[in-house]
Order: structure tokens, then C-alpha cells, then sequence
């Protein structure tokens, strides 16, 4: 589940970046930050299946922590470019990766709990 909230941790930041320099400069503009951002987003994801694909996986990381970056790649993730400049999109594609990783979050949260039971 450390993977999934080190995503939703990295979504957020860029998401912050993004706000704030929408708000300081009133637009969007080229920012090797955010930049930077969006591309170890992209190879973090990336990495994090390859390493579960290649390793024997947990109940958990078998139904829901690959399950979540895999979809989080399929929503919007494998739609950003790498070194992508700052922009309304990129914004957007944020909002919809960090709810497709809020589902996958709550969902671990939901079936962990209902184990418990």
C-alpha cells in the first residue's frame, strides 16, 4: 500500500506546483520543476509494476496495490509525457489519476477492514 500513497503523495505535489504557479503568475508556464515532476511520476510507476510483476506478490500487492498502479498508469499517467511544460491538461490529468489512486486507496481500506470483521 506504500506504493499507492507514495503516488498520491507525488500526485499532490504536482498538483501544489501546478496551483501555485497558476496563482503567483496567473498562467502557465515552462517550469523544469514541475517538469521533473511528471517525469519521476511516470518512471516511478512504471517501476513500481516491473519490480511487482517481477517479484512474488502478497495478497495485497496482488489485489490491489498492482491493480491501483496499473490503473492509475491506464487513467491519465501513460497520457503524460515525460518533462511535460505545466498546463490546464496536465492539471487535469492529475485530478483524474489522484481519484482513480483514491479509489485503489480506499478500496484496500474497505476489504482490510471488512477482514477484521
Amino acid at each position: 500500500m506504500k506504493r499507492l500513497e507514495e503516488v498520491k503523495s507525488r500526485l499532490e505535489a504536482l498538483e501544489s506546483s501546478l496551483l501555485a504557479q497558476e496563482k503567483t503568475l496567473g498562467r502557465y508556464a515552462t517550469d523544469e520543476a514541475i517538469s521533473n515532476q511528471v517525469t519521476e511520476l511516470k518512471n516511478f510507476v512504471e517501476a513500481e509494476i516491473a519490480k511487482l510483476k517481477k517479484s512474488d506478490m502478497s495478497d495485497d500487492e496482488q489485489f490491489h496495490v498492482l491493480p491501483g498502479l496499473e490503473d492509475a498508469l491506464g487513467t491519465e499517467i501513460n497520457n503524460m509525457r515525460r518533462g511535460e511544460k505545466p498546463s490546464k491538461a496536465l492539471l487535469d490529468k492529475v485530478y483524474n489519476t489522484q481519484s482513480t489512486v483514491s479509489y485503489w486507496i480506499s478500496n484496500y481500506q474497505q476489504s482490510d477492514e471488512g477482514a477484521l470483521l
